[in-house]
């Protein structure tokens, strides 16, 4: 996966988000769709498979080769990358004289201990000496100065809203010494090197014209909270070629423009790897490739640390979620198949049918 950090900017308390493209602009819930994947109700058969069989294989052919789940997850996960960097959690004083008061570990807290409020800050950079307008964590950071600034987000109340401006389509933004730009601050606009060229900015390789990925995140103990929501504005990026690199065998031109949830699923122990998750989706939007594009509402689940593991939600009935089932590609050592009210079992698209374990046809289409 591509590193892109450095086209975040994140900004405190979400106001809701507005785009020409749809989008959620409150949290959705996705409770429905995560029962419908764990309790699937149809009873699939020919007459189903025949039904949609096209359909699934049409989605799953834009999901995958547009990794458009891998381009939002990745922002998520370079979020999660800068609070862990960046953010520094507030705690006081709990009982003794000092109680109440800041501190940083018990030494500070006279006959009390020093504790979590469960609240933190994010943003902070050195007001003054040699790091001036760098981002820091505390004093240490920066010489001949102090840390301070940032915006106080208190637990389980916090949110931030992320803008993220996409790579585009220049194989030029992978050229080490391609142009950036400052993004924001008094040099906005300007050629830079590094952050310290971009005071109150941050320095990219990005421009607005890219598109944008606009999302909203709950915090919780220093990490993101199960859902997160927002849009993509037109957002246009690369995808290297299979078994290459954009460099060595060229990429395709991908874009996604639309409304944006994921379910990170039950919270996890701290340090967590989001990539090692079951991550659900659920897309409503356009999908581009190559020159094509692919309308899709469509609800689907990947683990990036397995490669092709895409399960995809199908529903067959009325109303909406009333009868479901789920098709998966890669899931519990089975290469492609069907899970159902019956039960799970192995198929195949290109061969339009569905078998036994001894590869005995079930029914086929």
């Amino acid at each position: 996966m591509k590193a892109l950090t450095s086209f975040l900017a994140v900004l405190a308390l979400a106001a809701p988000l507005s785009s020409c493209a749809p989008s959620f602009d409150t949290p959705p819930d996705l409770q429905p769709l995560l029962e419908a994947y764990a309790q699937p109700t149809a009873v699939v058969g020919s007459q189903i498979m025949s039904a949609v069989a096209d359909e699934i294989a049409e989605a799953a052919e834009w999901i995958e080769d547009s990794e458009v789940f891998e381009e939002i997850l990745q922002v998520i996960i370079d979020v999660q990358q800068e609070l862990d960097a960046a953010t520094v959690t507030v705690k006081t004083c709990n009982g003794g004289a000092m109680s109440g008061s800041d501190c940083s570990a018990d030494t500070d807290c006279p006959d009390g201990t020093c504790v979590s409020t469960g609240n933190i800050v994010v943003g902070q950079t050195c007001e003054d000496g040699d790091n001036k307008g760098n981002e820091c964590v505390d004093d240490t950071d920066c010489p001949g100065g102090t840390c301070g600034g940032g915006v106080l987000i208190p637990t389980p109340t916090g949110q931030i809203r992320v803008n993220y401006i996409c790579p585009g389509v220049d194989e030029r933004q992978f050229d080490p010494d391609y142009l950036n730009i400052c993004d924001g601050g008094a040099n906005a606009g300007s050629a830079c090197a590094a952050k310290e060229d971009c005071p109150d900015g941050a320095c990219v390789k990005a421009d607005p014209d890219n598109g944008t990925i606009n999302l909203t995140m709950t915090l919780d103990s220093r990490g993101i909270g199960r859902v997160v929501w927002g849009t993509a504005d037109n957002c246009l990026y690369l995808v290297p070629i299979e078994g290459g690199n954009c460099e060595a065998a060229g990429c395709y031109e991908a874009s996604y423009d639309g409304g944006v949830a994921v379910d990170l699923g039950d919270p996890e122990p701290s340090g967590q790897d989001i990539t090692e998750l079951i991550v659900t989706f659920l897309l409503e939007g356009t999908i581009g490739f190559d020159g094509d594009t692919y309308r899709i509402n469509q609800s689907f689940r990947v683990v990036l640390a397995l490669e092709s593991a895409l399960e995809i939600l199908v529903d067959v009935g009325e109303p909406a979620l009333a009868e479901t089932f789920n098709y998966f590609f890669v899931f519990e050592g089975l290469r492609q198949g069907i899970r159902d009210a019956n039960g799970l079992f192995e198929c195949s698209l290109e061969d339009s049918r569905c078998f036994d374990q001894d590869d005995n046809t079930l029914f086929s289409w």
